[in-house]
Formats: C-alpha cells, sequence, structure tokens
C-alpha cells in the first residue's frame, strides 16, 4: 500500500495531538498540566521514524521497510535519552524531579490507555503490572515511589473512560482499527 507522505505525517501529528491531550488529561487529575510534553517529536528527525511506525500501528495493510523500522528505534531512542520525562535521560532514577514523576506517570497513563482501550492489544497489562514489570526495580527514592503509586490510585479512581476515548476518537475516525 503506497502512501503519500503527507497523509502519513498529518495522521501522525493527530496521533501527537490525541497522546499529549490525553498524558494532559491524566495530569490535571494529579494537580498537572504538561503542554509541552512531547514537543521534540515534530522536529524532522524524530518525526519521520515515529510517524511510519504510528501510521502501521494504525493502518494494518500499510508496510514499514526495515529502512524505517531502524529509522523508528533511532527516533524512539534519540526522544527516550533528550526528554525529561524519560527514565533513560537520567543517570538513576533517584535523580529525576518530582514533577517529571507526574509527567512520566501520566505518560505511562496515556500510552497504556492506547495500548488497552484504543488498539485493543491483547498484551496489555494495568499501569500497575507495567511498571512491577519494567520499572520497579530502579533506584526511586520512597518519595518519588509514593508519589507513582498514589498516581496510580488517583488515575484508577477518577479517569473518565469515555471522555478519554472521545480525545483518542479525531484519530480512530481516520484508522482502519
Amino acid at each position: 500500500m503506497k502512501i503519500d507522505i503527507n497523509e502519513i505525517f498529518r495522521f501522525y501529528e493527530l496521533r501527537i495531538k490525541s497522546h499529549v491531550a490525553a498524558v494532559n488529561y491524566f495530569a490535571s487529575l494529579l494537580g498537572y498540566h504538561f503542554p509541552e510534553h512531547d514537543n521534540d517529536k515534530v522536529t524532522e528527525q524524530i518525526r519521520t521514524g515515529y510517524a511510519y511506525i504510528f501510521y502501521k500501528t494504525y493502518h494494518k495493510n500499510f508496510h514499514v521497510s526495515k529502512e524505517y523500522e531502524l529509522l523508528s528505534r533511532d527516533a524512539q531512542d534519540l526522544h527516550h535519552y533528550h526528554a525529561p520525562h524519560h527514565i533513560q535521560y537520567y543517570k538513576n532514577a533517584s535523580e529525576i524531579p518530582l514533577v517529571r514523576v507526574y509527567e512520566m506517570v501520566a505518560d505511562w497513563a496515556s500510552a497504556n490507555f492506547e495500548q488497552k482501550d484504543i488498539l485493543h492489544d491483547p498484551a496489555s497489562v494495568t499501569l500497575e503490572t507495567w511498571f512491577a514489570k519494567n520499572m520497579s526495580n530502579l533506584d526511586w527514592t520512597p518519595e518519588q515511589l509514593k508519589i507513582i503509586n498514589d498516581s496510580f490510585q488517583i488515575i484508577n479512581k477518577n479517569t473518565d473512560n469515555e471522555y478519554v476515548k472521545s480525545i483518542w476518537k479525531p484519530l480512530l475516525e481516520t484508522s482502519d482499527l
């Protein structure tokens, strides 16, 4: 399936807009707002790599070449190592400022919601299960762990699933899911 690159970029921009809106919905439950979240994902070096992979995620018949799969991995590494809301930005988890812990949790919640409720990924798990498997072994401070655990409880108790689904609706209207 051959798709115009501008269509791929339009779709990607809509996906970023949906993700950032969902991040900020979850952040608002925690008393925060991060309008600058993922601003680097619109820079050229990162945009192209992510755009193809996300287009493929939402358009099952779209083929991504090995070259673009590698570009995607490079873009993801570049983003993760240069964005302060990713663990890779820091030498140790204990160095992460508390405000970034809140942004991380909101980002995790948005990604988790996308996996479970938008993409219906059968391998998706709860935030708590994902954290236990992937992040719990890091050198978090007791204060950071309290923020993370309390934030999970707040998100689980207060999320309006229908509202969050509505954030993603414009993206779904342009996908084949």
